[in-house]
C-alpha cells in the first residue's frame, strides 16, 4: 500500500470486490487517491495483470499523477492503460477506424480549426463558439438544431469529411459506433478486466456508454465522482450519471467518502447549506464533515460598484499577504466569465500585484509550437485551406490576421483571399505587405521541407530553424553574438567524451570547484544524461570534468557546448542535391510579361553538376529599361525558341529534383506556371524559395548580389540567367550551412536556466560567457526555472560548506530584487525553455522507424489532445480563473468576485431552467471549496455601470442575510 494511511472509508473504496463500484466523494475527499490506491491494490493483493487495467481520467495531467504515484511498482505501473477518453478513443480508431467509415491517417481538429471551417462555411468569428456548443449539445443530448445551424454543421461536418478530419465529439460518437460492431466490440473487450473512471460526473451519455461496453463481460467499473460537482453541461454532463449507474449493473457496491481534507469546517458548512438546495440524487441527504479548522470565517462583502470591489480586494489581497507571509499564488480570485476576469487583470497590473489570468496548460498554447503544429498540419493535409489558413493566422501579427478575417466574413470569401488582396493593397514596401508575402513564401516551401526528411525530429529543426512567426528565442535573437559549437576543436573532444561515456557506461565525475560542480551536474541530468551521473559500485575509469576542461571557454560554457553539439550532430544539409533555376523577362509584371531567358545549374553532393541555358523567343517587343538592365536585346532572342519548344527540355533538366530559386514564389514560379499554362503543358515542380531562409539568416540586404558579396562568391553578370543561376547554387549552399550553425548554436534553450547558475559559479568569465551570462541569468532566476531548487538540494546532499548558499548565487545572478521584477514580468522568453523541454520529450516518444506520416499523426494526436491537460497556475503570480477551470486546484486564499450577480452565475435570464440553477450553484459550490484556509465572496450594486440583477439563490440560502457562518460586510 502508499505510504499515506487510507481512513476506513476510504479502505472501503480501495478494497470493494469486484463488480460495479460507485465512490461519491466531495471536494478534498481523496477521490484520485482512492483510484491510485484501488489501481495499486488489483495489481499488488488481487494479482491483476496490470495491462488489463483501464482507467480513465479528466486530464492528461491526472494520468501522469497516476503513473507518477505508482511509481514503486516499477515498468508495471507504465503497462496499466491510463488517459483521457479522447485519447483512447483516438487510439482505438487509429487501428479500427475504417469499420465506421474513417480513412487511415485522420487528422483532429481543434477548436482553432474548428473555427476555420466554420469561417469558410460563413459563420462570423463571434458567433462560432456558440454555435460549436449548441452542436456538442445536438449530439450529445439530443438537443434540436434550428434549420440555419443545421445547415452550418452539414456543410462542417462534410468539410471534415472530405479532408479526413474529426473533431473531439466525433472521436466519441465513432467510438460508440465501434462498440455496437460484435466482432470488434468483443476484441476491445477481452482486453481489460477493470475499468476505472475518474470524475465520474463529467461523463457525457455517449461517454458512459462507452465506459458501460468496455465492462460488459465482467462487470468490473469503478467509478470514482460528485454529482454536485457535475458543471460541464454544455459538453454533454449530467449528474444523474450516476443514478443511469445504478440502473444499468445490478448491485452496484456504493461507498460515500464524507471527509473534507481539504477545506476548513466553516467554509464546508457555508458551501453545504448552498449546495442543500439542489435535494439529493440518492435516497438519503449527503454528510460531509471537515477535518480541518481555520481562524478564519468565511467573508461576504457588499459594494455599491465593481470600482470599490476590486479596489478592496486589492488593498486585501497586499495586507493578508504581508501580514501572514503568504505567496502571491497562495491566492486566487474566481469568477463566471473571462470579460470579468480581462477587468481584473487590468486593474491589479494597474495596483502593481503581479497576477496571471490562467488558462489550460496546453502545450499547443505556446506560440513556437502552435507555429510548428501549423507548419505539421499543412504538410500532412496538403490543399486543406482551412490548415493553411491556420498556418497564416499563426505567423501573422493578430490585427493584421484579423482584419482579413473580417473582410472575408463581410466579402463571403477565404481569408487567405484577403490577405492576397491587403499585401495588394498596401503601400509598396509596407511592413504589413511584407509579413504577408513572408507567410505565403514559407507557406508554400513546407511540403518540399518535408520530402527531404524522413524523421520528424529532424524535420521540427528544420522548421524551427526558418521560423517566420512572431516569436524568437533569446538565443535565436542573438545568434549572430555566438560562436558555433562545432567550430570550437575543445568542445568537440569534450562532446566526444562524452559520448564516449555514454557508449561505455562510464560515470561521470566532476572536480570540486566551489559549487560550480553542483551547477554542472544539474546541467547534464537536465540534458538528460542523468544516467552518467549515477554512483555505480564498480564504477572504473569515470570520465572526469574539471576547471581545466574547454581552457577557451571555460568549463561551464564549454560543458553547454560541447552538448549542444551531441543534440544537433545528426543535423545534416538535406539540400545538397538540387537544381537552381533564374529567368530574365521583358519586365517584372508575372501576369503580363514574357520570359526571354532560363538557366537552370544541377547541384550533386555540394558540387555544381550540370547546366542548362537558353534564350527563349518572347513574341514581343523588349523594352529599353529591361535591356538596359539584362543586355538582353531583341535581336538576341529573334532566332531563339520559343518557351514551348524550350519547356520540355528544362522539364526533363528539373527531373524530380527540388528546384530553387531565390524569390521564386514571388516571380519565378508564378511566371513559370502561366508561361506552362499558356501552352497546355501541366507545372509539376517541387519548389522551394530561398529568399525566407536569406531572411532568417543575415541581417543585410537579401538580394543575390549583395548575399553573394556577403559570402566572397564571384557573382559574374548580374540579371544573366545563367550566372545568377550559378551565384543562387552556391549562395543556397552557404545558407544552408549557416542554417546548420545556427541550429547548433540555439539548441538546447531549455539549459539556460542550469548555464546561468554555472556562469555564476564561474570564478571569471571570458568575452562570450559574459554574453551568455547576460542571457542566461534571467532563465535561471525565471519563476518556471528549478535550477535554484536543485541547485540548494544538491548543496544540502553534498554537505553545503564549501559552496555558495542559494542567497549568495541569487546574489551573484544579480539580486533578490531583480528575480522579483523577472518572476513577475509577463514575459513568453521566460517559458520558451519549458515549452521546448516538453517539446523533446513527446518527440522522443515518436517512433522513427515509422513513415514520416505516420510519425507526424502520432505527434499531432499526441499533441492536439494535451488540451486536456488541466489549469496551470502559478506560485508568484495572483492566479485569475474561471470558476470552471478550478477542478483539481486549491488554494490559501480563494476571493469569489460577482458572486451575486446572478446573470454571471447562470446566463440569460431569458432562457434560465431549474437545472440552470442547480448548475449554477454546483458551479459556486465548486468555486468555494477550493479553499484551504479563507474564502471571501463579494459583489457590487453595480457592474460596468450597470445595475446587478436579483440575487438568486444566494437569497434563498440566506448567505446574504448573514446566515450562520458568513460575517457580511459593506463598503
Amino acid at each position: 500500500m502508499s505510504s499515506l494511511t487510507p481512513s476506513d472509508a476510504q479502505r472501503r473504496a480501495i478494497e470493494a470486490p469486484d463488480g460495479p463500484v460507485l465512490v461519491v466523494a466531495g471536494p478534498g475527499a481523496g477521490k484520485t487517491f482512492c483510484l491510485i490506491e484501488r489501481i495499486r491494490y488489483l495489481i499488488e493483493q488481487r494479482e491483476v495483470d496490470p495491462k488489463r487495467l483501464c482507467a480513465f481520467t479528466f486530464t492528461n495531467k491526472a494520468a501522469t499523477e497516476i503513473s507518477q504515484r505508482l511509481a514503486a511498482l516499477g515498468s508495471r505501473a507504465g503497462l496499466v492503460r491510463r488517459g483521457t477518453i479522447h485519447a483512447f478513443c483516438a487510439d482505438l480508431l487509429r487501428e479500427h477506424g475504417a469499420e465506421v467509415g474513417l480513412r487511415r491517417g485522420f487528422g483532429i481538429a481543434d477548436e482553432d480549426y474548428q473555427r476555420a471551417v466554420l469561417s469558410r462555411a460563413g459563420t462570423p468569428y463571434r458567433f462560432q463558439k456558440n454555435l460549436l456548443t449548441r452542436i456538442s449539445q445536438h449530439r450529445f443530448q439530443v438537443k434540436p438544431l434550428g434549420e440555419d445551424d443545421s445547415k452550418k454543421l452539414r456543410r462542417y461536418e462534410q468539410h471534415l469529411k472530405d479532408r479526413n478530419v474529426v473533431d473531439f465529439d466525433t472521436l466519441v460518437l465513432k467510438v460508440a459506433a465501434l462498440l455496437e460492431v460484435p466482432r470488434i466490440a468483443s476484441r476491445i473487450q477481452q482486453q481489460y478486466a477493470h475499468v476505472l473512471v475518474d470524475e465520474f460526473q463529467d461523463l457525457n451519455p455517449v461517454q458512459f456508454e462507452i465506459v458501460r461496453q468496455l465492462a460488459v463481460p465482467h462487470g468490473n467499473i469503478y467509478g470514482v465522482g460528485d454529482d454536485e460537482q457535475s458543471i460541464y453541461s454544455w459538453a454533454g454532463a449530467d449528474p444523474r450519471v450516476f443514478l443511469t449507474f445504478i440502473n444499468t449493473f445490478d448491485r452496484v457496491h456504493r461507498i460515500e467518502l464524507g471527509q473534507n481534507h481539504r477545506c476548513p469546517r466553516q467554509v464546508v458548512e457555508v458551501a453545504r447549506r448552498l449546495i442543500a438546495f439542489n435535494g439529493s440524487l440518492f435516497d438519503v441527504p449527503r454528510t460531509v464533515i471537515a477535518t480541518r479548522e481555520s481562524a478564519f470565517g468565511v467573508e461576504l462583502r457588499h459594494f455599491g460598484d465593481d470600482n470599490a470591489e476590486f479596489s478592496w480586494l486589492l488593498d486585501d489581497i497586499r495586507r493578508d499577504r504581508d501580514e501572514h507571509g503568504l505567496r502571491w499564488g497562495d491566492v486566487a480570485v474566481l469568477y463566471r466569465q473571462h470579460t470579468m476576469g480581462n477587468a481584473l487583470e487590468a486593474e491589479f497590473l494597474r495596483g502593481g500585484v503581479p497576477c496571471r489570468m490562467a488558462k489550460g496548460r496546453a502545450l499547443a498554447d505556446d506560440p513556437v509550437v502552435a507555429y510548428l503544429i501549423a507548419a505539421l498540419r499543412v504538410i500532412a493535409q496538403p490543399g486543406d485551406l482551412a490548415r493553411e489558413a491556420e498556418f497564416m493566422r499563426v505567423v501573422l501579427p493578430a490585427t493584421l490576421f484579423s482584419e482579413a478575417r473580417t473582410r472575408a466574413e463581410d466579402r463571403d470569401n477565404e481569408v487567405l483571399t484577403q490577405l492576397e488582396l491587403l499585401a495588394r493593397e498596401r503601400p509598396r514596401g509596407s511592413e504589413d505587405a511584407r509579413k504577408i508575402r513572408r507567410g505565403q513564401y514559407e507557406l508554400q516551401n513546407l511540403t518540399t521541407l518535408a520530402q527531404r526528411h524522413h524523421r520528424l525530429d529532424l524535420l521540427v529543426e528544420e522548421l524551427l530553424s526558418q521560423r517566420v512567426g512572431q516569436y524568437r528565442s533569446v538565443l535565436e535573437e542573438r545568434h549572430d553574438e555566438f560562436s558555433d559549437p562545432a567550430s570550437n576543436p575543445e568542445v568537440v573532444a569534450l562532446a566526444e567524451r562524452l559520448q564516449e561515456a555514454v557508449r561505455a557506461q562510464r560515470q561521470v565525475v566532476f572536480a570540486p570547484m566551489g559549487g560550480l560542480e553542483l551547477a554542472l551536474r544539474g546541467m547534464l541530468a537536465a540534458a538528460r544524461y542523468r544516467g552518467l551521473l549515477l554512483e555505480r559500485r564498480q564504477a572504473t575509469d569515470p570520465l572526469r570534468i574539471g576547471p581545466d576542461d574547454v581552457p577557451s571557454l571555460g568549463v561551464a560554457l564549454g560543458l553547454f557546448k560541447a552538448l549542444q553539439y551531441l543534440a544537433t550532430r545528426e543535423f545534416t544539409n538535406v539540400f545538397r542535391d538540387f537544381t537552381a533555376f533564374d529567368i530574365e523577362a521583358t519586365g517584372r509584371d508575372v501576369h503580363h510579361d514574357r520570359i526571354i531567358e532560363v538557366a537552370a545549374v544541377r547541384v550533386r553532393d555540394g558540387v555544381l553538376a550540370d547546366t542548362f541555358t537558353t534564350l527563349v523567343r518572347p513574341g514581343c517587343r523588349i523594352p529599353a529599361a529591361s535591356t538596359a538592365l539584362h543586355t538582353i536585346t531583341d535581336a538576341m532572342v529573334a532566332g531563339a525558341p520559343t518557351f514551348a519548344e524550350v519547356w520540355p527540355r528544362l522539364r526533363d533538366f528539373f527531373g524530380r529534383d527540388v528546384v530553387v530559386a531565390h524569390n521564386g514564389h514571388g516571380y519565378d514560379f508564378p511566371m513559370l506556371r502561366l508561361h506552362t499554362e499558356r501552352i497546355g503543358a501541366a507545372l509539376q515542380l517541387t519548389p522551394y524559395d530561398s529568399l525566407p531562409l536569406a531572411r532568417e539568416l543575415h541581417a543585410g540586404s537579401r538580394s543575390l548580389p549583395e548575399l553573394a558579396h556577403a559570402f566572397g562568391i564571384d557573382p559574374g553578370a548580374s540579371h544573366r540567367a545563367l550566372d545568377d543561376t550559378r551565384t543562387l547554387a552556391q549562395v543556397f549552399l552557404r545558407l544552408s550551412e549557416l542554417k546548420l550553425a545556427r541550429a547548433r548554436k540555439t539548441a538546447l534553450s531549455n539549459l539556460l536556466d542550469h548555464l546561468g547558475l554555472a556562469l555564476a559559479l564561474t570564478p571569471s568569465l571570458g568575452d562570450e560567457a559574459a554574453r551568455f551570462f547576460d542571457v542566461a541569468r534571467i532563465h535561471t532566476l525565471g519563476k518556471y526555472s528549478t535550477s535554484l531548487d536543485d541547485y540548494a538540494r544538491s548543496r544540502v546532499e553534498a554537505g553545503g560548506t564549501a559552496a555558495p548558499t542559494i542567497e549568495q548565487v541569487i546574489d551573484l545572478l544579480g539580486g533578490a530584487v531583480l528575480m522579483s521584477r523577472v518572476r513577475a514580468d509577463k514575459n513568453a522568453d521566460a517559458r520558451y525553455p519549458e515549452t521546448m523541454a516538453r517539446l523533446r520529450r513527446l518527440l522522443d516518444d515518436v517512433v522513427p522507424q515509422l513513415p514520416l506520416g505516420m510519425q507526424m499523426e502520432q505527434f499531432l494526436q499526441t499533441v492536439v489532445l494535451s488540451r486536456w491537460d488541466g489549469t496551470a497556475t502559478e506560485r508568484d503570480r495572483v492566479n485569475l480563473l474561471t470558476l470552471h477551470a478550478t477542478k483539481g486546484l486549491e488554494f490559501s486564499r480563494v476571493y469569489v468576485v460577482g458572486v451575486a450577480d446572478e446573470d454571471l452565475i447562470t446566463g440569460s435570464q431569458d432562457k434560465r431552467s431549474e437545472d440552470d440553477v442547480g448548475e449554477a450553484r454546483r458551479l459556486l459550490y465548486v468555486g468555494m471549496t477550493r479553499t484551504q484556509d479563507r474564502l471571501v465572496m463579494t459583489y457590487a450594486d453595480e457592474r460596468e455601470g450597470k445595475p446587478r440583477t436579483e440575487l438568486g439563490f444566494l437569497v434563498e440560502s440566506g448567505l446574504l442575510a448573514g446566515a450562520p457562518g458568513v460575517r457580511v460586510a459593506g463598503s
